[in-house]
């Protein structure tokens, strides 16, 4: 914290030594409950470090706190030292690494834009804005903000009003389209998609209504019974989004026509040959003709570009009842409708390995098409979209970590290779026949 204009940190007084707090707390929410019991400050978590292990030791890390009154005095037994006074010499062991691993951090300039929310004061603005947003609506806060987690990819708060728990999600530059691709979907899909209250673009910040814990299915007739339902919805999404794509790209959503892939698929080899074995990139590089000539052969299905949640899996739907809820469009791209499916059921085959229930989740999927071509050419079709899939994936990370801070272009290395790796993967190929080109669509 800053302290008349100096930066200081908190520390505990030990005669000539000193050391920082420490717990055995996991997230964000539990470490700044626990601060809050334990010495009575008020913080937020501006970022959580991962400690170099100097042993096969289990991974510890740094938790870097942000308090919110100056002016409150040091908790007994510890006082503010400004930073510059620290002596590592006065740490025991291993806490002068610590400040060490905290100088370096603060010193990392890249990010700022990335990960604001590890910027000082940005807890306050975030609640500042949520707090007004929320009184406009008539809805008041009943109690302080909570941190619910953070990662590379977004930041969350939990508010307490009025109204019940609102949350308040933060977003990076590669995903600043999601708050308004959500607000859009929620227009249009009322209860499939999480009530938008406000949304701040330039900020890349949303607030929604909570919609209660998400329950994962037991027992294999439920999960199937699940699994079709979220892909009837995911597939009613798509269908009645299609007529609205000119209003989904105005929100920033990333594009992935069928007729670019293949360019894109050859480039990202290229760019991605620094973490491919030389063999993989050939291999993938034979793949490119075949790859072209299934989008190709999608393409003459005939169906319009619409919104994919490239990342729809159990973690991000939602099914209680009759509802049927998918959330965290951050993944999301406007491409062919069939590349929607293989998370889908890559996520189904994980939970129950059936082939059967996969083709039952299939063919409710692909109901929501029938009259645009025969069922035949339409699983044709969704065979030949699981294998382009991957590299729309890949290009979505790839343009995710594109102007990200080294340090996690770093954490995420592979990433982008890994589903250009699952192209490499056996599996059956869909059948070259190639259906008519579609010249009118079904109602």
């Amino acid at each position: 914290m800053e302290r008349d204009g100096i930066l200081c940190l908190l520390t505990h007084e030990a005669g000539d030594f000193w050391s920082f707090p420490g717990h055995r707390h996991h997230g964000p929410g539990e470490a700044n409950s626990w601060i809050r019991e334990r010495f009575g400050a008020e913080v937020s978590t501006m970022d959580v470090l991962r400690i170099p292990p100097e042993s096969s030791a289990p991974p510890s890390y740094l938790f870097v706190h942000e308090t919110h009154d100056a002016t409150e005095p040091p908790p007994p037994g510890t006082r503010w030292v400004p930073a510059a006074e620290l002596d590592p010499h006065r740490a025991p062991d291993g806490h002068h690494r610590l400040l060490a691993l905290w100088s370096a951090a603060r010193h990392r300039r890249e990010g700022a834009e990335w990960l604001p929310w590890q910027r000082p004061g940005w807890f306050a603005m975030a609640t500042a804005w949520a707090v007004g947003e929320l009184r406009a609506l008539g809805i008041e806060t009943v109690g302080p903000a909570e941190q619910d987690g953070f990662r590379a990819w977004s930041s969350q708060l939990r508010l307490p009003t009025t109204s019940g728990v609102i949350h308040l999600k933060a977003s990076p530059p590669p995903h600043g389209h999601e708050p308004a691709l959500t607000r859009l979907l929620a227009e249009w899909f009322p209860g499939a998609v999480p009530t938008v209250l406000a949304v701040d673009v330039p900020r890349r910040l949303m607030l929604t209504a909570d919609f209660g814990p998400v329950h994962r299915p037991e027992g294999a007739a439920r999960i199937v019974s699940h699994f079709e339902r979220v892909a009837g919805q995911a597939a009613l999404i798509q269908r009645e989004s299609a007529e609205r794509a000119a209003e989904i790209t105005a929100t920033g959503c990333p594009a992935h026509p069928l007729g670019r892939l293949p360019d894109l698929f050859d480039a990202l080899i290229t760019q991605a040959s620094d973490e491919l074995t030389r063999e993989e990139s050939a291999q993938l590089r034979r793949l490119v003709p075949g790859f072209a000539r299934d989008c190709a052969r999608l393409a003459l299905l005939g169906l319009p570009d619409t919104v994919v949640h490239h990342d729809l899996w159990r973690g991000n739907f939602r099914v209680d009842g009759d509802d049927v809820l998918l959330f965290d469009w951050a993944d999301s791209v406007l491409t062919h409708p069939f590349l929607q499916l293989d998370i889908l059921l890559r996520d189904l085959d994980d939970a129950l390995g059936s082939a059967e229930a996969h083709g039952q989740v299939r063919d409710t999927y692909l109901a929501a098409w029938a009259g645009h071509r025969p069922p035949a050419e339409l699983r044709e079709g969704l065979a030949r979209a699981a294998a382009i899939a991957p590299v729309s994936r890949a290009l979505l990370m790839r343009e995710r970590l594109a102007g990200a801070p080294s340090h996690l272009r770093d954490r995420y290395r592979g990433a982008v290779t890994a589903p250009l790796r699952a192209c490499l993967a056996p599996a059956g190929r869909a059948p070259d026949r190639t259906p008519e080109p579609a010249t009118t669509r079904g109602n």
